[in-house]
């Protein structure tokens, strides 16, 4: 009867320390994938310069976008482009588009 006390005790434990390591191993993996996010949101693209945007998209971006100029032209790794228009009034909006011009979410240009 007297190990009774202990044994439970020692049960109780065991637990315990269990829920505490998977919440830190939560927390590393959590820190880990932010980190993973912020690097793979400042690698995603490279800017290059305007004139090296394929025709297709040029000619897109006239089209749909007329009164909107392209002011940077940034690609991806896998040939995704990432353009920033501007107006008159320096107000500006960021567009992605494939390599043959179609316009895409932003979402979809993740690989």
């Amino acid at each position: 009867m007297k190990k009774l006390p202990m044994i439970v005790a020692i049960v109780v434990s065991i637990f315990s320390a269990q829920g505490v390591v998977a919440q830190d191993e939560l927390a590393v993996l959590e820190d880990d994938l932010v980190i993973r996010e912020y690097e793979y949101e400042q690698q995603e693209y490279t800017e290059i310069n305007i004139v090296e945007l394929p025709l297709s998209i040029q000619e897109a971006a006239a089209r749909d976008f007329r009164h909107l100029r392209i002011v940077k032209v940034y690609i991806s790794k896998d040939n995704t482009y990432k353009i920033v228009l501007q107006d008159e009034n320096d107000s500006t909006k960021v567009v992605f588009a494939s390599t043959n011009g179609k316009w895409i979410k932003p979402n979809n240009n993740k690989s």
